[in-house]
């Protein structure tokens, strides 16, 4: 496993910010989210960043 950069928290937390911003848009400011929910996401979104793309 290599060590994560600079570069890699950085995609990471706009994730994290991207996904907090939508649930906001679609339950309200007040939402909370359990750590394990944060971490399905994120790990769907990193699985679907990694994933060879198909051309139409």
């Amino acid at each position: 496993m290599r060590d994560r950069t600079a570069a890699d928290l950085a995609r990471e937390l706009a994730m994290l910010a991207f996904v907090r911003d939508r649930l906001r848009a679609a339950e309200g400011n007040d939402v909370r989210l359990p750590t394990t929910a944060v971490d399905q996401v994120l790990d769907e979104l990193s699985s679907l960043a990694r994933s060879p793309r198909v051309p139409n």
